[in-house]
């Protein structure tokens, strides 16, 4: 006689989710959106801003490149934690996390032609589905394909580097002035949709180096979890140390590319390329660090897990968050909307952008108080766990361990 699982995959509960993963999770959102307004703004502006600009310096030295590639990572987290749940209830786990990524996708189209073109949910959708061939892969051979793509990822700049070297003419640097979001200077709504996803497909052109970077976090979200990094973490003390000592180190090297802006060394061509090789790198290095950063703080100062609990209501509904974050930014940045962006400076980006922070995590913590997920999350979650097909997974009442004697 057998027992029949029910057929549908069952979620992490509440109380079984590791509230760190939800505070750094929140953490990578507040700097998602301080970017991502930062970015709307500029484009408004044609991506004039001043040399002396310190603050919209400080965000592109701490913040851009470096937050969106901590998300990565927890989507890397997620996605084991979703298959390894999703194994113990159905045959196909890889089908019903496929079925998550085209759902996933679909809010990524919506957002884009409705909302805003920076869109990052379709490119996760779509680098998503490259995981499912690493879920039974062992930890060895993720660490391998993640050095083997790190090493690539540092190689390929500095293989530019040299040809720039060979080649006296060098290679042009990116214009911003010359790249101008069609959608970003609408005048009315309706135009913005019409212009939106040929904004899309000029931004998807040079994506390729995001995608890989999304795709390379992914990984090492995956490797994190398959050597149980987050499982019992109080016991893990020493491995995370080490963790943090070499984030730490790798984020102060490619860093350094500061120091060759500040002293203008990157003036000439080849520090400007070595400029060029390590700012590529940072948004590994910086997500890593913040990351571990958090992961210490959390287990060798108690006294903080209180106060950096405030970010786990806006973790838990971070993709609702995320998206609220886009249609507040468009309507109060954008000129269909009250189009502040022509008239507020840096500071005011920085203020607007903890401000909208705020809303959504008061939002988020009343909600939540009612209801056991977000709106998005629940949507997602009946979508994802609805019927799905091939049969359910069938287990014998009495399993080799309870006949051993």
């Amino acid at each position: 006689m057998i027992v029949q699982k029910e057929g549908r995959g069952q979620p992490v509960s509440l109380r079984e989710r590791v509230h760190f993963l939800d505070i750094v999770r929140g953490f990578a959102l507040l700097g998602i959106i301080i970017v991502n307004y930062f970015l709307i703004v500029d484009s408004v502006k044609g991506f004039e801003m001043a040399s002396d600009d310190v603050l919209h310096k400080l965000v592109s030295w701490f913040a851009e490149g470096k937050f969106v590639t901590l998300f990565s990572f927890l989507f890397g987290v997620g996605f084991m934690i979703f298959m390894d749940r999703a194994a113990q209830k159905v045959d196909s786990p890889n089908k019903l996390f496929a079925r998550r990524l085209s759902i996933l996708l679909g809010f990524g189209i919506l957002h884009i032609t409705f909302v805003w073109v920076g869109d990052i949910l379709a490119f996760y959708a779509i680098s998503g589905f490259l995981l499912l061939a690493f879920y039974k892969r062992t930890a060895k051979t993720v660490l391998r394909w993640i050095i083997a793509l790190i090493v690539f990822q540092f190689l390929t700049p500095v293989f530019t580097m040299l040809y720039n070297v060979i080649n006296t003419a060098g290679s042009k640097k990116p214009n911003f002035s010359e790249f101008t979001l069609f959608s970003h200077s609408s005048l009315t709504y309706m135009e913005s949709i019409s212009t939106r996803w040929t904004d899309m497909v000029t931004m998807a052109a040079g994506s390729f180096s995001m995608i890989y970077s999304m795709f390379l976090m992914f990984l090492l979200g995956v490797y994190f979890v398959k050597m149980e990094f987050f499982k019992d973490m109080e016991a893990k003390k020493p491995i995370w140390k080490r963790i943090w000592i070499i984030s730490t180190i790798a984020f102060l090297i490619t860093q350094s590319s500061i120091l060759l802006d500040m002293f203008n060394l990157s003036e000439n061509m080849l520090w400007k390329d070595i400029s060029s090789v390590l700012g590529q790198n940072g948004g590994l290095t910086g997500s890593m660090f913040y990351m571990s950063t958090f992961a210490m703080l959390f287990l060798y100062v108690p006294q903080l897990r209180g106060p950096m609990m405030i970010f786990t209501k806006v973790g838990r509904m971070s993709l609702t968050c995320y998206l609220l974050h886009s249609i507040i930014g468009t309507v109060l940045f954008l000129r269909y909307g009250f189009g502040l962006a022509d008239h507020i400076q840096s500071a005011g980006t920085f203020m607007f952008s903890l401000a909208v922070y705020f809303v959504l995590m008061s939002f988020s913590t009343l909600w939540l108080k009612r209801f056991r997920y977000g709106p998005m999350e629940l949507v997602w979650r009946k979508l994802t766990y609805g019927k799905v097909n091939g049969s359910p997974k069938a287990t014998p009442l009495h399993s080799e361990k309870s006949i051993q004697k």
